[in-house]
């Protein structure tokens, strides 16, 4: 727990929605962690951004593993392909986590802005 958050007890339901919402979206559209959690997180929350982006981390593992399950009963995934994307992630991940505690809220909220936005430009052309 992060210094100036107060530890969650008992059942919050909004935890429900944002689960289930990013949950749905990632499934439906392979996305759901940095494009959905961390807004909602923050948002719903009132989570410092850099424990909002920490947190939506750990949430995608359930995420993934589920819909790696679902795709996985229908014959869907390449095992090699993903495996070895996933081995590249853990040392990308490790590296973006170590380099994210350096920046400014305002400059990783710029950041994260020009990768939401180049990434909706993208999916449109």
């Amino acid at each position: 727990m992060t210094t100036g958050e107060q530890a969650r007890t008992g059942f919050d339901f909004r935890l429900v929605v944002i689960g289930v919402a990013g949950g749905a979206l990632s499934g439906f559209f392979g996305v759901g962690g940095g494009i959905l959690l961390v807004p909602l997180i923050i948002l719903f929350l009132a989570t410092p951004r850099k424990v909002a982006h920490a947190t939506s981390l750990g949430a995608i593992v359930a995420l993934s593993f589920a819909g790696t399950l679902g795709f996985a009963l229908s014959g869907q995934v390449n095992w090699v392909v993903g495996i070895t994307i996933g081995a590249g992630g853990i040392v990308g991940g490790a590296l973006g986590a170590h380099y994210m505690n350096r920046l400014s809220p305002r400059t990783l909220r710029l950041i994260f802005a020009v990768v939401l936005i180049a990434a909706g430009v993208r999916m449109v052309f």
